[in-house]
């Protein structure tokens, strides 16, 4: 037999003699859930280093994250379908969207399998096995042709603490606190990417300011530090809906995610969960605490700190743990409702921004970003004039009310336009115009919208007031 030969046989034993090892492992863990239940972990331990004695097996929980590090690209993981050591549910996952033309795919969820895993020029074998009890564990083997120290294989825990470290930190996503939990959120983080200071219309000192304040926080460690000021700071953006907190809080993510040394932003969405709402707290801050120097937001923050666990909230922003590098951003609809303790209170929220209604500046800024983006559109005329007028009879509109006063009037436009709704009225005969862009087909529909939504606005008031009377007085009956 030729050189060749005995080493394509050579490697055929070797391959046939791992493929029957994992069909033993897989018949031996159906053996084990079939009978008298022992330690599934002992059991999995034992077979593995039966079948495989020739390689090291070390054990490490799921949340590890193996998979998922070979998934992004930091590793190869290959799953073995040819031995038939697999056990899993098979599921169609349909699109995120049925508005899409993406039919969906299939996948698996993984009760037992093994992977051929290579990384760092290393080769492992990784069984993933999940218990009855739906914890997942991975079986990580790997070839005894290194020392072992202390009882340990190198290779193998370098390779977990790799893992480790890639999966606590975040990769174009954002972590997001809700019902109890730590998510990564990819959807937020795009949006984040979107978003620009440019694209901010507010007064330009309170931008400026604002911008400073943030940003000089996490440039000024040893300022703070050269002082003795604790390196901890609370700013609390409040304000009517609808006039620029969210679109601001997006773009001061974006600025911090663009410095040359990335400042991570976590952001709490509700306080919601099975541990209820100071179990919520104290994993907040722990988290925080790990990511520093970070950015936390907590989004409507008199509705998340109720009384029930404010002690639990100021325990954490006040107590004997340093949050040294933690810059805390809330955000309010209703600064009133807050706790004087927290809105008012030195040392916890320091810095308030007023995000009031849009001025006649702001408003005629706003108009001319959508004279911008409607700059090649053959259907309407704007000139620069119709934003200014536009701005003058708006006053009082959030950018929320603008944004849909132009979103209104476009869709009557282009629903005329192609014979899907009523005709929009024609210009006023010569000598009948009641202001000089009424020649105008956008000013027409514009200016009627402002007066449809400032009815609504109207009645909205009223309701409100209403609202307050009825609760004033069914207070003191």
């Amino acid at each position: 037999m030729r050189n060749g030969e005995a080493s394509y046989y050579s490697e055929k034993e070797k391959t046939f003699t791992l493929n029957k090892a994992a069909i033993n492992v897989y018949e031996d863990y159906g053996k084990h859930n079939a009978g008298l239940q022992i330690s599934s972990e002992t059991a999995i331990l034992s077979s593995l280093r039966g079948r495989y004695p020739d390689w090291t097996v070390t054990v490490t929980p799921g949340c590890t994250g193996l998979l998922a590090y070979a998934q992004a690209g930091q590793a190869k993981a290959e799953l073995d379908i040819k031995t038939e050591s697999l056990s899993a549910w098979r599921l169609h996952v349909p699109s995120s969207q049925r508005i899409s033309n993406d039919e969906g795919e299939m996948t698996d969820i993984i009760h037992f399998g093994k992977y051929d895993y290579e990384w760092n020029g290393e080769m492992f074998i990784v069984y993933t096995i999940r218990q009855n009890t739906g914890q997942v564990n991975n079986y990580v083997l790997h070839k005894r042709n290194h020392e072992l120290v202390d009882g340990r294989c190198t290779a193998t825990d370098e390779l977990i603490a790799a893992a480790t470290k890639w999966g606590n930190n975040v990769h174009d996503e954002v972590l997001v606190f809700d019902q109890g939990l730590w998510t990564k959120n990819k959807e937020l983080w795009s949006s984040v990417q979107d978003a620009s200071w440019e694209d901010v219309i507010m007064d330009n000192d309170m931008k400026e300011t604002l911008v400073n304040d943030v940003e000089g926080f996490f440039d000024s460690r040893d300022d703070y530090k050269e002082f003795s000021v604790p390196w901890k700071r609370g700013i609390i953006f409040h304000g009517l809906p609808g006039n620029g907190k969210t679109i601001s809080i997006k773009a001061l993510m974006h600025a911090l995610y663009k410095r040359p040394d990335p400042i991570p932003t976590l952001y709490v969405k509700s306080l919601a969960g099975c541990h209820g709402p100071e179990y919520a707290i104290r994993e907040i801050f722990v988290k925080a605490r790990q990511s520093t120097p970070c950015l936390l937001i907590f989004e409507d923050l008199d509705s998340l700190i109720t009384d029930r666990v404010k002690s639990f909230f100021l325990n954490e922003v006040d107590g004997l743990e340093s949050n040294e590098g933690l810059m805390m951003l809330g955000s309010t609809n209703y600064l009133e409702r807050l706790d004087a303790g927290i809105s008012k209170r030195p040392g916890r929220f320091d810095r308030k921004y007023h995000f009031a209604l849009p001025a006649l500046p702001e408003r005629v800024k706003y108009c001319n970003f959508w004279r911008s983006k409607l700059a090649k559109n053959k259907i309407v005329e704007f000139p620069p004039k119709l934003s200014e007028a536009t701005a003058e009879i708006t006053e009082g509109f959030s950018f929320a009310y603008l944004k849909e006063t132009f979103i209104t009037s476009l869709l009557l436009i282009v629903g005329s336009h192609k014979g899907a709704s009523k005709a929009i009225d024609d210009p006023p005969e010569p000598g009948e115009e009641n202001h000089e862009l009424d020649n105008l087909l956008l000013w027409r529909v514009l200016s009627k919208q402002v007066k449809v939504l400032r009815a609504e606005m109207e009645d909205a008031r009223k309701s409100a007031e209403d609202a307050a009377m009825n609760n004033t007085a069914t207070t003191d009956a």
